[in-house]
């Protein structure tokens, strides 16, 4: 990509794991997030994912917002502009214990049985599209980094 992002799909989470302990030996970065803030932030939303019901009815902004998912799923892509909130934001002092956490808690949501948390934007979304969307996060994120091989 133009603004030194690679193209980063994933199709499982084990995928995601692979590639974080590949950019966890060295990676050059294009974005403003180290790979450590990504897992802070990563982790908070995977967490989020995983919290039990039973949840609200989709407000009317989020059943909007859902006309979106088939494109993003079809893509691979999410939207420019999607700006986490204050409580999703990673400190700017991250250590290697973030990626630490966060490999544990996409470890547990392999796992997860469901039915995934509603999304903050999109609402609830079936099963396999709410993890879909949890893969297209994880790349989004991670495409900022590029490995260095050693």
């Amino acid at each position: 990509m133009s603004d030194g992002r690679r193209v980063l799909s994933f199709n499982t989470e084990d995928d995601v794991i692979v590639e974080v302990q590949r950019l966890r030996r060295g990676y050059t970065q294009a974005g403003a997030w180290s790979l450590p803030q990504m897992c802070a932030h990563l982790d908070k939303a995977v967490q989020f994912g995983m919290q039990p019901g039973p949840f609200a009815p989709d407000t009317p902004e989020q059943l909007k917002d859902k006309e979106r998912v088939p494109g993003i799923l079809a893509t691979g892509k999410l939207p420019e502009g999607i700006k986490a909130p204050e409580p999703m934001l990673p400190p700017a002092d991250c250590g290697d214990e973030s990626i630490d956490a966060f490999l544990v808690t996409i470890e547990k949501y392999k796992r997860f049985p469901g039915p995934t948390a509603p999304h903050r934007i999109f609402g609830k979304l079936a099963e396999p599209d709410a993890r879909r969307l949890n893969l297209i996060h994880c790349a989004h994120h991670l495409s900022y980094l590029t490995p260095v091989e050693n």
